[in-house]
């Protein structure tokens, strides 16, 4: 682990850099090992309002360098997005859906909200996120629902085939994909090959159709 840190700027990130080496561990044991040498952040001394998954060397502005959460999400990216491409960027949810749902779990696991209490928060706003994560369009590839439902999809999938099912699937998904690019496709097929089950019903609700289906409905 090393950093790009702007001095000016080290005091206030100082506490959600130091818990990164806790996150490589923990993201490791769910996704798979670290899949590169080495790890950092750049972080400048402005107010970027964003922050870019470089890889190996994430890029931050100092607001997001002090916000966990962020911090959680672009490591996520190491695995979902670097180690595997998209295939198209239609596919981009299988990006931000999946470094979301990371986030959601780092966040549980750190004694924060759990990953229901995120899910719960996202499904009590359906009319937010309408648009199909699956296929967002060309002008709104980086709109919330991709974040957000994509991450519900996930949730609802774990519930579905279970917590041994669904990360042997995110681990086999980084083993089998690693050091190239996939697609949607490819992730409910090998989601049916790992869990045994019959997920295309699922996956239609959850990416591609035009209002956000009830959680309740899936997760009762």
């Amino acid at each position: 682990i090393r950093h790009a840190i702007d001095t000016d700027t080290l005091d206030s990130v100082r506490p959600a850099v130091g818990r990164l080496g806790d996150m490589i561990e923990f993201y490791s044991g769910r996704f798979g090992p670290y899949p590169f040498e080495a790890y950092g952040m750049v972080v400048l001394d402005a107010p970027l309002g964003l922050a870019l998954e470089t890889q190996t060397l994430s890029t931050f502005g100092i607001l997001s360098a002090e916000d966990e959460d962020v911090v959680a999400h672009e490591l996520a990216h190491q695995w979902f997005g670097d180690a595997v491409s998209v295939a198209t960027w239609q596919d981009i949810w299988l990006n931000e859906g999946f470094a979301t749902y990371a986030q959601w779990l780092w966040t549980e696991h750190a004694g924060g909200r759990t990953a229901d209490e995120s899910a719960a928060d996202v499904s009590a706003n359906p009319e937010v996120y309408a648009l199909p994560p699956g296929d967002p369009g060309a002008g709104t590839l980086f709109d919330s629902s991709v974040y957000n439902r994509g991450a519900l999809t996930l949730h609802v999938l774990r519930r579905t085939i279970g917590d041994d099912a669904f990360f042997e699937l995110l681990q086999t998904w980084v083993d089998r994909y690693g050091g190239d690019a996939a697609g949607t496709a490819d992730f409910e097929a090998l989601a049916e090959e790992v869990s045994g089950e019959e997920l295309t019903p699922l996956f239609d609700a959850w990416l591609r159709a035009p209002a956000m289906p009830d959680v309740d409905d899936w997760l009762s």
